[in-house]
This record gives structure tokens, sequence and C-alpha cells, in this order.
């Protein structure tokens, strides 16, 4: 019966807020233990090709702009054929590789050198192998993973014009559109709330108002005349962290002018006797 070997990532938990993994039992939907080798081991030939080539392993995170004195810990490669006694040579390589990541060669731990930022590069492919140090020969079959930067709320909204200009109607209806204004987060949109605005209005009230999740800006009060006013500034405000206490902001201009309608008489500037 023919025995199969396996290449170990171990990830390293016990460093707070420096890393993140999933868990055990979804790993080893990726990457074969070996009671699942020999299950495969009853399949067909080509099932059996493909658990022996390259795995691509779920995703181990990294925080972006980490400011600690050490090197950020990554994880650890370990192969089943080391006996500790210095016969194995690990070995890293793809992105990054001997720059932002380094590896202990003797024992397999991966570090990050650099502050890494997500809005540069968010994911990184790398692949790790195991080779005999006498023969240079491996003993495990190379294996890929991802690290991907996990996000940090670095990123203050920005709106997509420093100034807005808009008209509506005078006398128009409570609830009229005006115009909508939006602000855009360079944040993971997908990783907690970081990139999540929320629109306020700072300046305009109780003239006009905005819709917070949608930038929409309407009219507010009934009967707003030309005649007595014709030109609103409003100041809306873009906060992200789903304008929670916290989250970092920024703010647009808006210049409205209410336009005329037909809602003046003609008046003759003095009545005269016949």
């Amino acid at each position: 019966m023919r025995t199969y070997r396996y290449f170990l990532l171990l990830f390293w938990v016990g460093q707070p807020y420096s890393t993140f993994s999933t868990s055990l039992s979804q790993r080893t939907s990726v990457f074969p233990a070996k009671k699942r080798a020999s299950e495969l081991s009853g399949n067909s030939k080509n099932e059996l090709n493909r658990s022996k080539r390259s795995w691509m392993w779920n995703q181990f995170f990294l925080l972006e702009e980490y400011t600690g004195s050490d090197y950020q810990y990554v994880g650890k490669l370990h192969s089943d054929q080391d006996r500790g006694d210095g016969s194995l040579k690990y070995i890293l390589s793809g992105d990054g590789a001997g720059d932002l990541f380094i590896i202990n060669e003797n024992t397999g731990d991966i570090q990050a050198t650099k502050r890494l930022d997500r809005e540069e590069k968010p994911v990184y492919i790398l692949r790790a192998q195991a080779i005999n140090r006498r023969t240079g020969k491996p003993v495990e079959p190379e294996s890929e993973f991802i690290i991907k930067i996990h996000d940090i709320n670095d990123n203050e909204p920005i709106f997509t014009k420093e100034v807005y200009t808009a008209t509506v109607p005078e006398m128009s209806d409570v609830g009229t559109f005006v115009v909508q204004v939006t602000a855009t987060d360079a944040d993971d949109p997908t990783y907690g709330n970081s990139a999540k605005v929320v629109y306020s209005i700072l300046q305009g009230q109780p003239y006009f108002s905005v819709e917070s999740e949608t930038g929409i800006i309407k009219t507010a009060l009934l009967n707003m005349d030309r005649e007595n006013r014709e030109r609103y500034q409003v100041v809306i405000q873009a906060k992200d962290m789903g304008g929670q206490m916290g989250g970092l902001s920024g703010t647009t201009t808006v210049n409205i002018t209410l336009t005329d309608v037909n809602d003046n008489p003609p008046r003759f500037p003095q009545s005269r006797n016949i």
C-alpha cells in the first residue's frame, strides 16, 4: 500500500490582533489529512492525481499598517518528515518572498518585514516547499497559499465633487428631489463597516434634508418663495463606519437656487381714472 506524505502550514494564533485564520474543519476541505488521503486511494486515478498537486489554501490575514516594533508573524511551515535534526530546509517563493515575507529556513516560521497597505496590494500568493538539505531534492510537493491584508479604517470618505450646484422650483412640495451627492471610501467594503458611508446635513436645515443611505437631497419646507430668498448653501457630511463614533468623515457644499414659477399676477404700477 502506498503512503502519501503531506506538507502542513501551521498557523500561529497566540499573538493578539496580528494574524487570523479559518477553522481547522474548514481547512481540511482544501488540504487533505491522512485519513482523507486513504479515502482518496480508493477513487479514480484522476481524482488521486488532483489531490497530489499544489493546494490553494484558505486565506490568511495580516493587519495593514502594522505599527509594532517587531516583524509581524504570519505562520509556520512544517513537514511531517522534519525530525528536528536540521536535515530539512524550508523555502518560500512568490509575491514578496525574501523581501516583504521572510522564512526561517530551519524552523519554517514566516514573518512580514514591512508595513503593508491594502490599498496598494490586497492579496499575496506564495508557495512553500521543504527540501532535503543534503541532496537538494524536495521531500514534499510545493504548496500554495494566500495572505490577504486585513483592512483598517485609514481612508475618509471623499465626495465626487467639492462643490455641487442644483436648482429646484420655488414653492415645491416637501420631499421634492433636488440633487444626489456621492462619497466613496477606499477601505475594504467586504470587511466590517470601514467603507459604509452615512450622509447627514450640517448646514441647510430646515429648508433641505438628506437621505442617510443614498445622499439624495430633498426639500423639507413648504412655501419656499424665490421672491423672499433665492439661494441656499447646504453642507453635507459623509461619515464611514456606518456613522458610528470614531468614523472618519468628509464634507461637500451644495449651492441650491430656487427657480421662478409663474406665481405672481401682472400688476399695473398705478391705477388711472378716466
